[in-house]
């Protein structure tokens, strides 16, 4: 496979997950980077211990700044794909051969896997109510031009 496809997690308090994470992505990729989003707990240490390449920040910036630091550092090292895990599993790193596929293969320049897609039959109806009322809010405060509380969240 070569140093082609690097996989990068961004991470906050994950220490339970990002050490199993790791070892199961690393059996799918050719490196990972894992980037440790001001944790207070071990993520970065036990991360280390797993293998990956750990870019500490030294306070919660979110996870787009994360994988921002993440993609600067798969730049820099040349691999020719890269794929975004959560630190958390929800992710199967089984998947990663046919996320970056068609990348390496040249039909594409970035796919984006879901989850969700020929799962619907999976998700509770609860979880299809909460979905649906997520789109239908979105929709009701772009006509109306204010927020509508979310139901999970509070404002």
């Amino acid at each position: 496979m070569g140093e082609e496809i690097v996989a990068i997690i961004p991470a906050f308090n994950e220490e339970l997950a990002i050490g199993s994470v790791i070892l199961e992505t690393k059996r799918y990729s050719d490196h990972v980077i894992v980037v440790n989003d001001g944790s207070s707990d071990r993520t970065a240490e036990i991360a280390r211990l797993a293998g990956a390449e750990v870019i500490s920040l030294s306070e919660n910036s979110g996870k787009a700044k994360a994988l921002m630091m993440g993609f600067q550092q798969a730049r820099v090292n040349g691999f020719k794909a890269f794929v975004m895990l959560d630190g958390d599993g929800q992710h199967d790193p089984r998947e990663i051969e046919a996320v970056v596929s068609p990348v390496l293969k040249g039909e594409a320049d970035m796919v984006i896997g879901s989850r969700f897609l020929n799962e619907a039959d999976k998700i509770p109806p609860s979880g299809r109510l909460v979905r649906r009322y997520s789109t239908a809010s979105r929709t009701l405060e772009r006509s109306r031009r204010s927020p509508i509380p979310s139901p999970g969240s509070g404002p």
